[in-house]
């Protein structure tokens, strides 16, 4: 008698399928709800599933909480905006043009993504989860940026180079490009500001290390 072969998991992978795609779906409609416009309720559960097309519980067994499915929206937008362009960064050997390339992912990035993160920092405030991740990540930016400046300053001066961290990780926040992004300035022209501003603290820097020394 014949073997019968074995039955290949396609029913699994199209679960699977329909699952990502679910998964998919309800990022982008918390995507949605959290850039907002004319018409969309504010950000909620109940709303992201109504505008996905699916139920709350649904929400809940892909992401587990509220928490969750602002993180993934998050790690969406970072791949979507160009985080993974940071290890190559980290790689290049002229310090300086690390830092340029640095300055010039996060400024697209607040230029593509800025309101969405707002909204994102606005549901923080009312979510003591939701603010621990925000905080986290945000906080990210800072250790990267200390990385790049202990390749900057190369004279030794923890002081310097901790004052310099702190002037870098406000000149490449949202905020700062928020307030330079007025009296019909463009992306790139703000990216020009800030990149200058970076020069001028890198600047003031050696200066002072120079003078020390």
């Amino acid at each position: 008698m014949p073997v019968k072969p074995p039955r290949q998991p396609y029913s699994s992978r199209v679960r699977e399928a329909a699952a990502d795609e679910t998964r998919c779906r309800i990022v982008a409609a918390a995507r949605t709800l959290l850039a907002g416009g004319e018409g969309l309720p504010a950000f909620s559960v109940d709303g992201v599933a109504r505008q996905a097309g699916v139920t709350r519980l649904t929400v809940y067994n892909q992401f587990d909480s509220r928490c969750g499915l602002l993180e993934a929206v998050f790690d969406d937008l970072a791949r979507q905006g160009g985080m993974c362009e940071l290890p190559a960064i980290f790689a290049e050997r002229d310090p300086a043009q690390a830092l340029r390339s640095f300055v010039h992912v996060f400024c697209r990035y607040w230029a593509h993504y800025g309101v969405v993160i707002s909204r994102y920092a606005a549901v923080a405030r009312m979510d003591e989860d939701v603010a621990c991740s925000l905080k986290w990540r945000t906080e990210q930016r800072r250790v990267a940026l200390s990385e790049l400046v202990e390749r900057v300053v190369t004279v030794p001066c923890p002081q310097a180079a901790a004052e310099l961290v702190d002037v870098l990780f406000a000149l490449t926040s949202l905020e700062m490009y928020e307030a330079l992004s007025v009296s019909g300035r463009g992306a790139e022209a703000v990216e020009r500001l800030i990149q200058g501003l970076v020069e001028q603290a890198l600047h003031a820097v050696s200066v002072k290390l120079a003078a020390s020394a």
